[in-house]
């Protein structure tokens, strides 16, 4: 025990994150990122583990300052109604997948679709980064700004850590 420090149950409690969530695997939070095409990121947004893809998509769009003329590249999970309606209402163009399961299916551009690949390839170098990958910080502004330090890196190319 060190001298001087009182251990208090209550402050731990505050201290955690509310971006970590129980999955199968244990605890973790999802990176939300939009990327542009030259792998350079400009907007993210952490949630918790726990949490579906789709109910994130449009407070991060909303980081953006305008979607106007926009191509939104997205994979099957981003394909709800409310987020197409948003990107419509934006003025944004998109190419998501519908869904397997999806009653009234959309065509969407196959050839458009393949660039989506960016995100992936800046996903795959994120993770090259341990301490992004792992979460070792408890507080999601110190996680979140070590994810922009190393999508930095990434943008720039800087990948020996």
């Amino acid at each position: 025990m060190c001298a001087g420090r009182s251990w208090n149950k209550k402050a731990s409690k505050t201290q955690t994150s509310s971006s970590i969530g129980k999955t199968r695997g244990g605890l973790n939070t999802k990176i939300h990122a939009i990327v542009g095409k030259d792998l350079r990121p400009v907007a993210f947004l952490l949630s918790a583990g726990n949490v579906d893809d789709c109910t994130e998509a449009v407070p991060l769009l909303k980081l953006l300052p305008s979607l106007k003329d926009c191509d939104i590249l997205a994979d099957k999970a981003y394909g709800t109604k409310e987020i197409r309606t948003y990107l419509h209402e934006q003025s944004a163009r998109y190419t998501i997948p519908p869904k397997v399961n999806t009653k009234q299916p959309w065509l969407f551009d196959k050839e458009t679709y393949k660039r989506r690949n960016v995100i992936e390839r800046f996903f795959n170098r994120l993770k090259e980064f341990r301490r992004a990958e792992t979460r070792y910080d408890k507080r999601d502004d110190s996680f979140l700004a070590f994810v922009m330090v190393a999508a930095i890196c990434v943008a720039f190319s800087i990948l020996h850590i």
